[in-house]
């Protein structure tokens, strides 16, 4: 039952008894007496039919509710597909953070039986094994989650709600309820992203006077909308509309101190400015890293709409290749260029299905959140959002096998190379633009291996949509193919660092990506790709601070 419910119970209780202890004189000697009792009688009828009535409606709430669950459950098929969809993964984290707790743990822990039932709850949440309930921490990147693939590909508040894309083929087939949008709007206000705030919690407002949304979630009220909505507006310079919606909350309560404190605010500052224009402000909010030229050109060439031109793309070829490696001439590598200066390659089939399962195998139950910089200064941010397992190939007879067919393709050295990298990025998972070496040539970090030479991406799996490995300055985007390979060089030929080679990882819109990386250091490769015999310092140095 709720909170209210049993407030409700007791005060019948205690008033019940307050009422007996009232009537004086004895009950047998007067009819009036026992006349009293009846009306208490009758008082109390009335208070438990309430709270019978109340308690029974709490009952067919939760029933709803966990009935919902199950068809959920019974319906989600596939679990990659299922959570590949990110308005599923949203909705399911949101659902453990707050629904549960709403329609569940809030009634039933109120009871007499709290206790009890709190340890039967533990007792099977125990049982299941390495379970860990979701955070309000996990629903806020849920959340960011969401807005970076707003800001990526440019999908508009209300489409995305409904749980439609751009792409007609790929739809999400799920929507969002308006307290779900009111949570997405409430936690975008904390991080000061305002514009796409204010069209969520307006989104909720939508929805709330639409269809019902009956009692899976928490039922949103116009005043908690208003609360953040009022903020929002404020945020975005729109301080007349930002007093008109914290008037509308007055109307609503009258004694809101909040509301009051802001109306002075709002009426002393709509004194002194006038309202900035929208885009002008949409400008000021732009982060550093938005207002760099790397950053605006990965998120336009994630979109599409910058592309390498006819001229560009008239010299490079596809061909089949063996490298130079014998056993290749009857299994030739399947070669397309990307670009030639600097290069980059994609090599069709690369691994078999079995290897790509293998991988995946491998990293199962072992995956931990990706981390930024080395050693102890590593961290975890949201310019990287995925999950990282390293693999040995000496540890591994399949892995020493890729790791040989990559010798044979790119004629270098796997002394110096890295173990592989497994990496899985989930719902709006990404990597903004960055560059795979180090600013210190490497030999601080790695010693005798010195830099980062060359780096190859297997990609693992298809991607529904989004995913992407972009290069902003080459203006070329490279979709994963399940299986492929994408090869590039991050130094010239003399070793100086190439700053064309800054890349990142588009969001993922739809779907679940798995790739490996394998990295290839200077270390081990004088014989094997020699130095040239002129010097590319100081090359592109102009690029690294766009």
């Amino acid at each position: 039952m709720e909170l209210r419910a049993v407030k409700m119970f007791r005060i019948a209780i205690v008033f019940s008894v307050l009422c007996i202890i009232s009537v004086s004189g004895d009950y047998f000697s007067a009819i009036s007496e026992l006349e009293k009792l009846l009306d208490v009688e009758t008082l109390m009828i009335e208070k438990f039919e309430a709270y019978l009535q109340r308690a029974q409606e709490e009952q067919d709430n939760i029933r709803r509710f966990l009935d919902h669950i199950d068809e959920v459950q019974h319906d989600r098929g596939d679990l990659e597909d299922f959570f590949g969809n990110p308005l599923n993964s949203f909705i399911t984290i949101r659902r453990l953070v707050h629904d549960w707790k709403f329609n569940v743990f809030d009634p039933v822990f109120e009871t007499s039986n709290f206790e009890t039932y709190k340890s039967s709850l533990s007792e099977s949440l125990v049982k299941i094994k390495g379970y860990k309930g979701p955070s309000q921490e996990d629903l806020q990147g849920a959340i960011r989650a969401l807005l970076r693939l707003q800001k990526t590909y440019q999908l508009p508040t209300d489409q995305l709600a409904k749980g439609v894309l751009p792409m007609e083929e790929n739809q999400l087939n799920i929507s969002l309820s308006a307290s779900d949008c009111f949570e997405v709007g409430k936690d975008l206000c904390q991080i000061k992203e305002y514009s796409y705030a204010s069209e969520w919690l307006l989104e909720a407002t939508k929805k709330k006077h639409g269809k019902p949304e009956g009692l899976i979630s928490p039922n949103v009220t116009e005043v908690e909308i208003l609360e953040h909505l009022s903020p929002a507006f404020n945020g975005l310079g729109n301080l007349k509309l930002a007093h008109k919606l914290n008037n509308e909350i007055l109307d609503w309560e009258p004694d809101h101190e909040e509301a009051l404190n802001n109306q002075i605010l709002f009426e002393s500052q709509l004194a002194k400015e006038r309202v900035l224009a929208r885009k002008q402000e949409d400008l000021n909010q732009l982060s550093e890293k938005e207002k760099k030229e790397s950053f605006q050109l990965y998120q336009r060439v994630c979109r599409g709409e910058l592309r390498q031109s006819p001229r560009e793309l008239r010299s490079l070829k596809c061909w089949l290749s063996h490298q130079g490696s014998p056993y290749h001439v009857i299994s030739p590598f399947k070669m397309e260029q990307l670009k030639l200066d600097p290069y980059v390659a994609f090599v069709h089939e690369m691994l078999s299905e079995s290897e790509t399962q293998m991988f995946k195998d491998l990293g199962k139950g072992r995956m931990e959140r990706s981390k930024i910089g080395q050693g102890k200064s590593s961290t975890t941010t949201d310019i990287r959002t995925s999950q990282t397992h390293w693999l040995w190939p000496a540890q591994n007879q399949g892995l020493a096998k890729i790791m040989k067919r990559l010798e044979d393709f790119t004629g270098l050295s796997s002394e110096s190379a890295e173990p592989f990298q497994l990496i899985n990025y989930g719902l709006g998972g990404q990597y903004e633009p960055h560059y795979d070496f180090m600013n210190d040539d490497g030999y601080g970090v790695y010693g005798w291996k010195g830099n980062r030479l060359f780096t190859s991406i297997f990609y693992l799996n298809d991607v529904a949509l989004g995913g992407g490995t972009a290069f902003p300055f080459l203006k070329l985007v490279v979709p994963p193919v399940k299986g492929s390979l994408l090869i590039w060089y991050n130094l010239h030929r003399s070793t100086y660092k190439d700053y064309r080679a800054k890349h990142a990882g588009c969001p993922v819109l739809k779907g679940s990506k798995w790739i490996c990386i394998e990295q290839f250091h200077v270390g081990g490769q004088e014989f094997k790709r020699p130095c040239g015999l002129e010097s590319d310092e100081g090359k592109f140095i102009d690029l690294i601070d766009k």
